[in-house]
């Protein structure tokens, strides 16, 4: 909702409203940020709601029960991952990061994958920690010590959050111009990534 710009009284919602109510003044200057800032809050709240279902989602994994047999067979099933990672280990971690990002714009089906993906990488902690004989939670959030995480998951935040953007604009018949977003955000994913990937193998090989 925006102000007039010159007696500065709050402005009813309508699109086709040129004259301030109160003093009559040109107020369609003024209307033009207040509608960007109303659409950066939503973009900005969404995806801080959808960063929190990421993590709650990877929580309901974590606490999933899971016997010593599977905890092991999990167990082995990473630790063979990690030695393949650990020739092209950049390369690798951020292809499949990437590919898991791309498939959660996808409208509709993206976010049902991105909450998925993330309920099985809770799920592989559940399994350290029957190994480990750690609370999943406590192992959960350490997790968030390291940087790369919050990269990856505001990441997954973006690409859901964008998803379900892109399906409104499927509706709103704005889906061209909300495609150009879209691609900006993807964009800047797969940097956010990368450098997530660089600073993830750093501390690997430490």
């Amino acid at each position: 909702m925006g102000f007039c710009p010159r007696c500065g009284v709050k402005l009813p919602r309508d699109k086709d409203l040129r004259f301030c109510p109160n003093c009559g003044s040109s107020i369609h200057a003024a209307r033009k940020p207040s509608i960007w800032r109303d659409a950066l809050e939503i973009r900005i709240i969404s995806l801080a709601v959808i960063f929190i279902l990421c993590v709650l989602s990877t929580l309901s994994g974590a606490l999933a029960k899971i016997s010593v047999e599977d905890a092991n067979k999990m167990n082995r099933e990473l630790e063979e991952l990690r030695n393949s990672v650990s020739a092209s280990a950049v390369q690798t971690i951020f292809g499949n990061n990437y590919m898991h990002t791309l498939i959660m714009f996808i409208p509709i089906a993206g976010p049902g994958w991105g909450f998925y993906v993330l309920h099985n990488t809770g799920r592989f902690i559940a399994a350290i920690s029957v190994i480990e004989r750690v609370n999943p939670v406590l192992l959960t959030f350490t997790l968030f010590l390291y940087p790369f995480t919050w990269m990856e998951y505001i990441s997954y935040a973006l690409a859901i959050s964008e998803s379900i953007m892109l399906t409104y604009s499927i509706f709103k018949r704005t889906f061209k111009s909300e495609f150009i977003k879209m691609s900006i955000i993807a964009f800047s994913c797969a940097v956010i990534l990368l450098l997530a990937a660089l600073i993830e193998t750093a501390l690997m090989f430490i």
